[in-house]
């Protein structure tokens, strides 16, 4: 009789263990499916941005790079000696339009976070 029980225990913990290890497999691998689907897809975002581009990048209208764009021309003709790379939104104009490269919006933004 007591081998029997300690059989029947042995079970049952065998059983409770198994069970254990499916639930956390299955919420370890729902939460990396859900990091993997919160994070934005790089890949569809261009090297070199146009305006439209850059505003969706962003998440910020079009009108909003413009008013930037104006501010920093502003303040860099008041400058007459040198400033930050990264102070000022980085671009260069190609075919009469602002294109900006997504390495150095990157780094602007870095600038831009750690100069509040």
């Amino acid at each position: 009789m007591k081998q029997l029980t300690y059989f029947i225990s042995a079970l049952i913990v065998g059983i409770s263990i198994i069970i254990s290890g499916f639930i956390i497999s299955n919420t370890f691998s729902n939460s990396a499916s859900e990091d993997n689907n919160s994070q934005p897809t790089t890949n569809s975002i261009p090297e070199v941005m146009t305006k439209t581009q850059l505003s969706g990048y962003l998440q910020i209208s079009e009108q909003s790079i413009e008013n930037i764009i104006k501010e920093d021309e502003f303040e860099k003709a008041k400058l007459q000696g040198s400033f930050d790379t990264y102070r000022f939104i980085p671009y260069f104009n190609l075919e009469n339009q602002e294109r900006f490269l997504k390495a150095e919006i990157n780094e602007w933004l870095q600038y831009k976070n750690d100069h509040r």
